[in-house]
């Protein structure tokens, strides 16, 4: 067998693999014995392998060219955006959930995306047993590769027998939710309601396309108490004002007092070990938060049970850092952009959400259990949660719809109206400032309610961080550059 023969003879091979197995099997077997029909992505991930097959065969009855290979080519990329379009709604259920017939405990649609890789890979080794020979020259087909062929007419004309009974004729096209095939014809479903799916999406980011998370160091729309979506009758006031002297890289976002030492961390991944009454910085570190686990803009800290210090970020990206005078600066040179030779770094968790995947979180606020985080709304999902993660396994222990308890809604207003961009957490109950409308919520976690509700005064301009110093309120508010603090009266 000359090189030439045995090319062309791998090529029908190629062609005969791909018909009797994806196509063939899901058709015959799949289809007319164990009555499964093609939902729409399953048919167009068929008809792609069907194209492969045909511009195979073209290489097998004209010769090798280039625009063969070219055309294999782009069908193998449609395919693989189609797989992984199709398997990417399914990737992350749990174990046992799926959609259809499962084959080796994987469901059809993620054999698709490895049918499509390997006819990327299999095309690569074949490429290698090309002859040297002329592009296109009149040649005598043997048996193997007649069969590829006939292998071809038979399966392309049963899957169109299928296709037609299963969907029906233009322009019917195929179901998200197939029923069971039945050549019965009364029995099967004919639709077109998949026209109306057929968009081009609206970016390319799909359910993910949110915006930029929320920046706590930008002023808010607007801060007046009375505009609150929330019916307010208790106004806080203001015990006393003072600007914060110390020098850092931007707004302040969370502190946390801690005996004689607080921890400030700002919008720009600093953190800052200060003095209780927040006139001394004694160390500083800042994050490379590119490096390893993307940690997004800091929006919490606390210390945990080992005195380290537990920083969440606002895309629920966590950082354990612990202070040490004696850290190795080159080991930590990975890990800080500043103060390498102050703090080593423990771990970095993401916590995985269901409800809040595609919300930012603006606050988060560690307790004894549990860890809490708010989300931000974003352009386009507007609804206020709660996250609580359990402190043991960094997991997600629930997500909740904050519900109203004694606040009241005024009229076609809604909570996702509220910005909390400040967390705070005393004698199990969370407060929970928002930047927009200068409100506060006093929050019971385990009822998942709002307890009170209380206004802030005007002059607070941009609140983004707060925390309990004994039982004194301390908010900071990030005004014309600067860190201003306020000391709340109850």
């Amino acid at each position: 067998m000359n090189k030439e023969t045995r090319f062309y003879n791998l090529f029908s091979l190629a062609v005969l693999g791909i018909l009797i197995f994806p196509v063939g099997l899901a058709n015959f077997y799949f289809g007319y014995v164990l009555k499964d029909s093609p939902c729409i992505f399953c048919w167009a991930q068929r008809i792609n392998m069907i194209l492969i097959g045909a511009v195979a065969l073209l290489v097998v009855r004209f010769g090798f060219k280039p625009k063969y290979i070219a055309l294999l080519l782009l069908m193998a990329s449609s395919g693989l955006y189609e797989s992984f379009y199709h398997t990417g709604g399914h990737a992350l259920e749990d174990v046992g959930q799926g959609f259809a017939l499962a084959i080796l405990g994987l469901h059809t649609q993620f054999w698709a995306l490895f049918v499509f890789f390997s006819v990327v890979a299999l095309l690569a080794v074949l490429l290698f047993f090309t002859p040297n020979t002329q592009l296109f020259k009149d040649r005598l087909l043997n048996t193997l590769q007649k069969s590829a062929f006939y292998v071809f007419f038979m399966v392309v004309g049963s899957n169109a027998i299928q296709a037609f009974v299963s969907t029906g004729p233009f322009p019917y096209i195929g179901q998200s939710d197939p029923v069971r095939f039945s050549w019965n014809l009364k029995e099967s479903v004919w639709s077109m309601e998949n026209w109306d799916h057929l968009k081009f999406p609206r970016s390319v980011l799909g359910r993910r396309d949110v915006g930029e998370p929320l920046k706590l160091s930008a002023l808010p729309k607007d801060n007046d108490y009375e505009h609150s979506p929330l019916k307010i009758a208790k106004i806080l006031k203001i015990g006393k004002k003072e600007e914060l002297f110390l020098k850092l890289n931007g707004a302040i976002t969370d502190l946390n007092f801690n005996e004689d030492r607080a921890i400030l961390i700002t919008e720009n991944q600093g953190l800052y070990l200060v003095s209780n009454d927040l006139k001394t910085i004694h160390s500083h570190m800042v994050l490379d938060s590119y490096y390893s686990a993307t940690v997004g803009a800091f929006v919490g800290a606390d210390f945990n049970e080992d005195e380290n210090i537990v920083i969440m970020g606002n895309n629920k990206t966590s950082v354990e850092i612990t202070p040490n005078k004696n850290a190795n600066a080159l080991k930590n040179f990975p890990y800080f952009l500043e103060g390498a030779n102050s703090f080593d770094e423990v771990e970095r968790s993401r916590l995985k959400t269901s409800r809040a995947k595609n919300y930012y979180v603006s606050a988060a606020r560690r307790g004894a259990k549990f860890t809490y985080l708010i989300t931000a709304p974003n352009k386009r999902y507007k609804d206020l949660m709660i996250i609580s993660m359990r402190n043991s396994d960094k997991q997600v222990h629930g997500e909740f719809l904050l519900e109203l308890g004694n606040a009241k809604l005024k009229e076609k207003r809604g909570l996702g109206e509220l910005v909390i961009s400040a967390l705070a957490l005393k004698d199990n109950q969370l407060y929970a400032f928002s930047k927009e409308f200068n409100t506060l919520l006093v929050i019971d976690p385990t009822k998942e309610e709002i307890l009170e509700v209380y206004g802030l005064p005007k002059e607070i301009k941009n609140i983004s961080a707060c925390g309990f110093r004994d039982n004194e309120l301390v908010l900071v508010s990030y005004e014309n550059d600067k860190n201003i603090l306020y000391t709340l009266n109850f």
